[in-house]
């Protein structure tokens, strides 16, 4: 038995309960007698069995269709939802943000940074002289497209929705979507990272490889097609040449500002870290945001990234780019590696003390002279403690960071040490000692600060 048919039996049986008077309810069909009265009201009962059936019908057809009317606005609201936040999200986070988030780790590649020929450009954006370099109009119009804007959200605010909590500029450098920037650019672990395109597209971004070492860091949006930036060997930079920097200072998206190459091979030590790098100083105009921006030869070639300004309300005009030459071994590591391998830090801080220094505050050495020791590294298994002096490393003198990382040169991490040290000890004395330790791993450059956040 159906439903249908249960329902109708349960109505009759209703209906013939309340239709029968209780004085009838032994009576036979034979003892009632039939008039045409009783036989109007039998009319009249037949037809108020059928509005109470149909009516029940009807009732349940209207159910039905509200439950479906309801599933259906349920349905509708959530998809409208899930749009919505699709498309809040697109706004955000810029284009190929669900690639990101899906090939946030990716696999690493064999990567050699690529060499790329420079747009041709209509005879009228070149000097004249036929050398084959760009005016600065026609550099402008062939290279703004290989250098983009990447802005860093460390929280989502109304303030930062519009402008971001920091911003800098990359260069692109594979047409599927590599870009190296600053390290300073996207360290302290950002909640999300956009790059912005030449035409105001703009990426989901990812860490690929972050190096504050040496102020470095490589970027990964999920695009084709794009216009990689040529480089070239920064050893072909000479002082006094002509060199346009790209980048978006202030949030001002590419921006160009022009100057000469004041000095080359200059050796400038990051902020945050005791390594000294090659860059390129130059006198273009360079400001916050101009970090990890390009800066171009005439030729249309990147000879240096954007790295620096010596600020002071004493100084101006003294900007500093590291060098391609210095740029390009990092890049490439960071890519395939995600950090920096092989690269071994002995495990104290110092003070480098030349021979002058040393005559000059009366100290019984020139060497390094040790402020703090890492307890966490083999040295500090060793007799060496702070105020001692480090005076040669592997029997090689050292006097400086640029000597220190000389004497450990080519070394790997486990290697052994051996150093000469002198002890100034409270009667004005001197005592001489040897130490020998291993080399530990230098693990500053770390894969992806945006996954060590989760």
């Amino acid at each position: 038995m159906d439903l249908f048919e249960k329902n109708l039996q349960d109505i009759e049986k209703r209906y013939k309960a309340e239709s029968m008077p209780e004085s009838a309810e032994n009576e036979t069909a034979e003892d009632i007698p039939e008039s045409a009265e009783t036989s109007q009201k039998d009319k009249g009962r037949k037809g108020d069995f059928d509005d109470i059936f149909w009516g029940s019908v009807i009732d349940a057809s209207y159910k039905r269709q509200a439950r479906v009317s309801g599933f259906l606005k349920t349905v509708c609201l959530a998809v409208l939802a899930v749009l919505t936040m699709f498309f809040m999200t697109t706004m955000m986070l810029g284009k190929g943000w669900i690639s990101s988030v899906i090939n946030r780790v990716g696999s690493r590649i064999s990567f050699t940074l690529p060499l790329y020929e420079p747009p041709k450009l209509d005879e009228s954006y070149y000097m004249p002289d036929g050398s084959g370099r760009y005016t600065t109009e026609g550099l402008a119009k062939a290279l703004s497209p290989s250098v983009v804007s990447v802005v860093v959200y460390y929280d989502v605010t109304p303030m930062t929705v519009i402008g971001g909590s920091a911003q800098g500029s990359g260069i692109i450098i594979t047409e599927d979507g590599y870009i190296v920037t600053n390290a300073h650019v996207v360290d302290n672990s950002p909640l999300l990272i956009n790059v912005i395109l030449h035409d105001d597209t703009p990426y989901a971004a990812r860490v690929v490889g972050s190096d504050p070492k040496t102020d470095i860091a490589v970027l990964k949006i999920e695009a084709k097609g794009l216009s990689p930036a040529v480089f070239a060997d920064s050893d072909s930079v000479s002082p006094g040449e002509d060199v346009v920097a790209i980048g978006s200072p202030a949030g001002l998206y590419g921006s160009i500002t022009k100057g000469v190459v004041s000095a080359v091979g200059r050796e400038i030590r990051t902020d945050i870290e005791n390594l000294e790098m090659e860059c390129i100083q130059i006198d273009a105009a360079i400001n916050p945001g101009n970090s990890g921006g390009a800066l171009f030869n005439m030729w249309g070639q990147v000879v240096g990234i954007i790295s620096s300004k010596l600020s002071a309300t004493y100084y101006d005009g003294i900007g500093f780019a590291i060098s391609t030459k210095a740029a390009k071994p990092i890049i490439e590591e960071l890519i395939e590696y995600g950090s920096i391998r092989d690269r071994v830090r002995i495990g104290i801080t110092f003070v480098g003390v030349d021979e002058l220094a040393a005559d000059s505050y009366g100290y019984p050495c020139a060497g390094l002279y040790i402020a703090s020791i890492d307890e966490n590294c083999d040295i500090s298994n060793t007799e060496l403690l702070v105020g001692d002096f480090i005076t040669h490393i592997n029997g090689k003198k050292v006097t400086s960071l640029s000597e220190t990382m000389a004497a450990v040169s080519g070394m790997k991490p486990g290697d052994e040490v051996t150093a000469d040290v002198v002890r100034l000890d409270p009667k004005g004395g001197t005592t001489n000692f040897k130490i020998t330790f291993k080399l530990e791993k230098d693990d500053t450059a770390t894969q992806s600060f945006v996954e060590k956040k989760d």
